[in-house]
């Protein structure tokens, strides 16, 4: 049976001059409580502390320092515990370390009177536990920021950490709810029972970046946006919650594990395996069958793959977690990410539909093209695909004349030709012999992605119009701002593309599939999913239309994800866009998918 063990701080009352917080010590208490009842953490391997604690679990800079030092001296759990970590109060950033305040803490004396964030994880994993989570509710205000306070994005290598907001946002308290919004959402998702549950790390992570922007801006107008790090990226399927995880989030565990057995990473495949061994209760054979089969087994520093690989002079280097990298020379690199085999509904619900009708009526487009340009995305219908790559942002301007040698940016303006803004101004044509020349350097087949990879990679998981939930901001994706989605308010107008790494990646790690730049894709243009043949439903890795394309053609092809130019109703993951193959214009861009065999590529 495995185990919880937690540990809890928060703090209200700070020394020093710090700012006082309201609702931090709630927060905790709360966070304890649930711990307690909900996952039946033990009394021995619970630790709260707090202002009004005694005096030994008082949080003062000595007092956790001594905590952390003499708890985890030698191993208390095992392989399959689980460690949760909870903070809420402040934190700093300082030269580039993530540092938590105790309750003593002092900015002016940061480095000898705040903690570090990695010295907490180095102490928790010799726990003995392979579960490690933390949640840090930091730079938390009553409104205003808190006077330079706040932490950075550092990663925790083998530990999933929730930040409460994103690095340049604040953390508000809630005078309504009286408490941390984040902390609010944290647990109400945490005891989700059913269906939507959130059990995994994935599905939580999309609760709260959709619930407490929504909380903040109800409360105080403005937005904040939790994100998670994770390290290594693959722990994004990861069982948080093994007695409410179903068997869809099994398979995706296994599928995980199967991974890391592959590319080598022996110690995170057994992890991966003992939580499919806890979340099936113990009863499940091929776990079993996995973890006595890697007992014997030694990590190896390159996998066969990779090896033949760099044989064949290809310049693909395994990564950590599901990203790899191709090398372009002149210190240029293509990231990727690993989009995992799995099935989805593609294409847009019926009560979609109408909110999307709705929206474009509100905009004054007549009812019959509104009508007509919705059908393209009907009827829904299910789609299963195999793993591929997929370019973690679109191809940029300055990727692009690495590999081309041409820079069709310059006929814009100069607001759009930054070397990290994504390549506009490039034809269907165009942009399948920028994936040529890739495939000729790296030996791999490389293209577009065909529009149904696109839709289940731009949803990651997701059912909702946006894969940040139920609608975005302009926070969150480049779009018109003047023309919000349902109920949302208007946001900036920005009149140009902005630099591909910019905003929030989905839950997959890729970036902008919403705005920035419509993305073209393989298939030809179809005016509804109603003639689609049955094989391209069991294989979505396969485009809709002619394989081979001669150069003068220039029938509708597929483009998806709206722009800095369009609505945010265009911006949908089930929104279908067209031009023509010959189409130039500089709201139109592309990126890549790279996979060992492609239909109509050797």
């Amino acid at each position: 049976m495995a185990e919880n063990c937690a540990i809890v701080i928060g703090i209200n009352g700070y020394y020093n001059g710090i700012s006082p917080l309201n609702y931090a010590k709630t927060d905790a208490e709360k966070v304890r409580d649930y711990f307690q009842h909900h996952l039946a953490v033990k009394s021995d391997y619970l630790r709260f502390f707090c202002d009004d604690s005694p005096r030994e679990t008082q949080p003062t800079y000595t007092t956790l320092l001594s905590f952390l030092d003499e708890t985890f001296q030698t191993p208390f759990l095992n392989p399959g515990d689980t460690l949760w970590f909870y903070f809420s109060g402040h934190g700093m950033s300082f030269e580039g370390q993530d540092y938590l305040l105790p309750i003593d803490g002092n900015p002016r004396l940061i480095t000898n009177s705040a903690i570090r964030i990695t010295y907490i994880t180095e102490r928790l994993r010799r726990s003995g536990a392979d579960n490690i989570v933390l949640f840090i509710d930091a730079c938390r205000s009553t409104g205003q920021k808190s006077g330079g306070l706040g932490i950075g994005e550092e990663k925790q290598q083998g530990v999933i950490t929730f930040y409460s907001c994103s690095p340049s946002q604040v953390s508000y308290e809630i005078e309504e709810i009286q408490q941390g919004a984040f902390t609010h959402v944290l647990l109400n998702g945490l005891k989700i029972q059913g269906e939507s549950n959130c059990a995994t790390v994935e599905r939580l992570y999309n609760y709260l970046r959709y619930q407490v922007p929504q909380l903040t801006q109800k409360h105080k107008s403005y937005i904040q946006t939790p994100y998670v790090a994770i390290e290594p990226a693959i722990l994004l399927h990861y069982i948080l919650l093994p007695k409410s995880a179903n068997l869809t989030d099994i398979y995706a565990l296994k599928n995980d594990a199967f991974h890391a057995e592959v590319v080598g990473d022996i110690p995170l495949a057994r992890q991966l395996w003992r939580r499919v061994l806890v979340a099936s209760g113990g009863d499940d054979n091929q776990a079993f069958e996995a973890i006595e089969r890697l007992a014997n087994k030694q990590s190896q520093p390159q996998t066969e793959q990779h090896r033949e690989a760099e044989a064949q002079g290809q310049k693909i280097a395994v990564a950590k977690g599901s990203e790899l990298t191709v090398d372009l020379n002149q210190g240029l690199t293509i990231e990727l990410v690993r989009v995992p085999a799995g099935k989805f509904m593609m294409g847009m619900p019926p009560e979609e539909r109408q909110i999307a009708l709705e929206n474009a009526l509100k905009y004054n487009v007549e009812r019959e093209k509104a009508e007509e340009w919705l059908d393209w995305s009907t009827p829904q219908h299910e789609v299963y695909l195999q793993e591929f790559l997929m370019g973690k942002y679109a191809v940029t301007n300055a990727q692009w004349y690495a590999v081309m040698k041409t820079k069709p940016c310059e006929q814009y303006d100069s607001e759009f030709q930054g070397d990290k803004q994504p390549v506009i101004g490039v034809s269907w044509h165009e942009a399948q012999a920028f994936c040529e020349k890739i495939s000729e350097q790296t030996k791999r087949a490389v293209r577009l992605p065909t529009e149904a990879e696109w839709e289940y990679a731009c949803r990651a998981g997701t059912t909702t119009a946006f894969a940040f939930g139920k609608t975005i901001t302009t926070d969150q994706v480049n779009y018109n701002g003047n023309y919000p989605y349902a109920d949302t308010s208007k946001g900036k107008y920005r009149e140009c593309t902005v630099n591909v790494d910019s905003f929030t990646p989905n839950a997959w790690g890729l970036y902008q599939m919403h705005g920035n730049v419509w993305e073209w894709c393989w298939d030809e243009f179809h005016n509804s999913y109603s003639g689609k043949p049955a094989r391209l439903k069991s294989n979505g890795n396969e485009p809709w239309g002619k394989l081979k394309v001669v150069k003068e053609d220039n029938h509708a092809y597929i483009c998806r994800g709206g722009s800095w130019y369009d609505d945010a109703v265009n911006c949908r993951s089930a929104n279908r866009g067209r031009f023509n193959a010959r189409t130039r214009v500089n709201n139109l861009g592309f990126r890549v998918v790279f996979g060992s065999s492609s239909p109509g590529l050797s």
